[in-house]
C-alpha cells in the first residue's frame, strides 16, 4: 500500500479520536533522533506523512525550521488546528512536492511501512542535501508481554514482528548504512483510553466495517474489564537513522 492509499482509505475519518488517543515519543526518543540526524535550531526538516503532527511539534520544541507533507486531506485539516507555525502540504512519500536538496534532515513517524520503499527512498534522496539524514520512527507494541499478547489473542489482531528496515535502506545505495535503535517505555491508561486508542489502529481504522468494528472493540473492552485501572500498555519505540550518500545517485 501507497501513501496514496493510506491517504483515501487509511484516516479520513476519526482523526480527532487519532490526534487524542494516539501517543506521543519520548524525551529519550526524541533526543535520540535529534543528536543522531542532528537537528537543532534552524535545521530544515521535512516531516513526511506527518499526520495530525506528534513528532511535528516535538522537533518544533527544539528549534527546527519543520515543514510538513500529509496526503489526508482530514490529518492536514487536524494537523492545521493543533501545530501552529508550520506549514502542511499535500503529497505523498513517492511524489513529495519539494525541490531537490531542500531539506537537511527528513523524518518519518509510525508511516514507513505504508510507503513504497523503493520509490519512497528514492525522492527522500531526492529532497535531502548530500549528507542529509532520513530518521524513521514507530510505537510498538511489546508484544513479548503477558497482557499485550492476551490483548492480541482476543483482540485477533494481526501478529507482525517489527520489521527490520535496515536492508530495505541499506540496500537503496542512496543511504549510508543505517541505525537502529530500540527504547521499552510503558503508558499508564484507563480502560476507555485503551479502548479508543485500539480504535486508531490502521486495520480496525481502515479495515473493518462499523459492525467488525464494534464486536473488535467489544471483545477488547471485555478483556479490559478484567483489570484494575490504570491499565500498563508495553511499548518499544523503534528508530531508524541513515545519512544520505555525498555522491550524486541517479534519481
Amino acid at each position: 500500500m501507497t501513501t496514496d492509499d493510506l491517504g483515501t482509505r487509511g484516516f479520513a475519518h476519526g482523526t480527532d479520536r487519532y490526534e487524542r488517543a494516539r501517543p506521543s515519543y519520548s524525551h529519550e526518543v526524541v533526543e535520540h533522533l535529534c543528536a543522531g540526524a542532528g537537528i537543532g535550531p534552524g535545521t530544515r526538516v521535512l516531516d513526511l506523512a506527518a499526520g495530525t503532527g506528534k513528532l511535528t511539534r516535538l522537533l518544533v520544541e527544539r528549534g527546527a525550521s519543520v515543514t510538513a507533507v500529509e496526503p489526508s486531506a482530514a490529518m492536514r485539516e487536524t494537523f492545521a488546528r493543533v501545530v501552529e507555525g508550520v506549514p502542511v502540504y499535500a503529497g505523498t512519500a513517492e511524489r513529495i512536492p519539494a525541490p531537490a536538496g531542500a531539506y537537511d534532515v527528513v523524518t518519518v513517524a509510525q508511516a514507513f511501512h505504508w510507503f513504497d520503499p523503493e520509490q519512497a527512498l528514492r525522492e527522500i534522496a531526492r529532497v535531502l542535501r548530500p549528507g542529509g539524514a532520513l530518521a524513521m520512527v514507530w510505537n510498538e507494541l511489546d508484544e513479548s508481554e503477558e497482557f499485550i499478547a492476551g490483548l492480541h489473542r482476543v483482540a485477533e489482531w494481526p501478529f507482525h514482528a517489527p520489521h527490520d528496515y535496515r536492508a530495505e535502506l541499506d540496500g537503496s545505495d542512496r543511504f549510508e548504512p543505517a541505525e537502529r535503535t530500540r527504547f521499552p517505555w510503558r503508558d499508564e491508561l484507563t480502560r476507555d483510553q485503551v479502548v479508543e486508542r485500539c480504535s486508531t489502529f490502521s486495520y480496525v481504522a481502515a479495515g473493518l466495517a462499523a459492525e467488525p468494528r464494534a464486536r473488535f472493540l467489544s471483545r477488547v473492552r471485555e478483556f479490559l474489564g478484567e483489570y484494575a485501572e490504570p491499565i500498563e500498555l508495553a511499548y518499544i519505540t523503534d528508530t531508524y537513522i541513515a545519512r544520505r550518500r555525498d555522491f550524486e545517485p541517479p534519481l
